[in-house]
């Protein structure tokens, strides 16, 4: 298995890469890169940035002017030959908080043969790259976690709107007063109905709109010139396949001036005017039941998201996990319906000073980085055949290892609202 995830900080020491496992020189080989389908970020691009600075604290806390409302629909002025009544309006402020979190990323060990003798001389760097892709998808799976247990409203769809809970999640799916996996399980067999059509898109567009007032988004961050028809828009991110399907919707003749094509880069489909969808490449999948393998064991609880790839040992390949794809164990799908100003995501800052700089004496002090910047090491703990433990004085080994803080600050809450549905493909015969 060529990944582990959420292990503690001394998890694997001393795990290596198999010198065998990169093709030697014995063969006559062919240099054989295959191109992968590319992922790339989504929810991080549409919400701005706070740059965490030292000495700030670990606690964000967001301040939001809140106007004052509007009332009274009917309005009768006093004539002027009298005594005029008056508004008194007064502003006020609503607060947010959120912890700064972080994570440390790092590949195994490499040891200097396979450098020396592989084919594959490049094979360091493209390590490299796929440890900084890993970065930048964690990142966005971290923002849509936020966004899908803080949001107060979720849309069934063939049912509609229904207020859910707002505490935030944990990993085993049963934090108090968060959208669990029971609460999940229970709400989805007994309000989705149909996949997401073009009216359950329509009804969810309303809802967002006229009750929860949501703007549409302005000063996006993070985008191309050419990406500015998404302004004054709402954006809906949504999986491709859940796209592609509208094609077929039975509404899609009355709405022919839906422009469902190709705009603005990575934006795709103008719907009614004011909504701009986005494609998801790993939406959040997951059955009523559990799902098991063929001996019983559980693979994933109910209401567990499932893994969206996977390594497939028998062919050496990183491929998408079969249970991930299929309409039968992964039946339903979560979309995000998002307005501006939902929240704001931590741009990953400097250390503390003190850990920053590089005017030290000995050379084994080195800089701390927390930017996310992926970098080699040599400070790794070799293992002797007879248990003894090495300081890599002799530089063979190498790793890489990334250190960068996540942190998701809540704007307006009800600006977003998630969408669960279930997932179909069009039936390929036509009576």
């Amino acid at each position: 298995m060529p990944a582990l995830y959420d292990k503690p900080a001394v998890f694997a020491q001393y795990d290596v890469e198999d010198t065998n496992r990169f093709q030697q020189l014995d063969f006559y080989l062919v240099m054989n890169e295959v191109a992968v389908f590319q992922r790339k970020n989504i929810f991080d691009q549409l919400l701005g940035d706070i740059d965490w600075q030292a000495n700030e604290g670990n606690v964000m806390r967001g301040t939001t002017p809140q106007g004052s409302p509007v009332g009274a629909p009917f309005f009768f002025p006093n004539n002027v030959t009298e005594v005029p009544l008056k508004d008194i309006y007064q502003v006020s402020e609503s607060t947010e908080e959120a912890r700064v979190k972080t994570h440390d990323f790092e590949s195994f060990q490499f040891n200097f043969l396979p450098s020396f003798t592989a084919f594959w001389k490049n094979y360091l760097q493209f390590a490299s790259r796929d440890i900084v892709e890993k970065i930048a998808i964690r990142n966005n799976q971290f923002i849509e976690t936020n966004l899908w247990h803080l949001t107060p409203n979720v849309y069934f769809a063939g049912t509609g709107l229904i207020q859910a809970p707002t505490a935030m999640g944990n990993a085993a799916g049963n934090a108090a007063n968060s959208k669990t996996r029971a609460w999940l399980v229970a709400q989805t067999q007994a309000n989705v109905l149909q996949n997401m059509t073009l009216r359950d898109v329509y009804c969810a567009v309303l809802n967002l709109q006229e009750d929860m007032g949501a703007p549409g988004f302005n000063n996006v961050k993070n985008m191309a010139k050419d990406n500015e028809g998404l302004k004054n828009r709402y954006v809906f991110i949504i999986s491709s396949e859940a796209f592609a399907g509208w094609t077929f919707d039975p509404d899609v003749q009355t709405l022919k001036p839906l422009q469902l094509d190709l705009l603005f880069n990575d934006f795709k489909g103008l719907l009614f005017g004011t909504t701009t969808t986005k494609i998801n490449p790993y939406p959040l999948r997951f059955n009523t039941v559990d799902i098991v393998d063929g001996a019983g064991n559980v693979l994933w609880a109910a209401g567990q998201p499932i893994d969206p790839e996977i390594y497939d040992a028998t062919d050496k390949k990183r491929k998408p996990n079969p249970y991930y794809t299929s309409l039968v164990s992964a039946p339903f799908e979560i979309a995000h319906l998002m307005g501006d100003s939902v929240a704001r995501t931590v741009k990953v800052g400097p250390p503390p000073k003190e850990f920053a700089t590089v005017n030290m004496s000995a050379e084994k002090f080195y800089s701390m980085k927390w930017n996310g910047e992926v970098r080699l090491t040599d400070q790794v703990l070799i293992k002797r055949p007879d248990g003894s433990l090495d300081l890599n004085s002799y530089g063979k080994q190498l790793k890489f290892i990334s250190e960068c803080t996540f942190g998701y600050l809540p704007g307006e809450r009800r600006f977003s609202i998630s969408c669960v549905y279930e997932r179909r493909r069009p039936v390929i015969l036509v009576n």
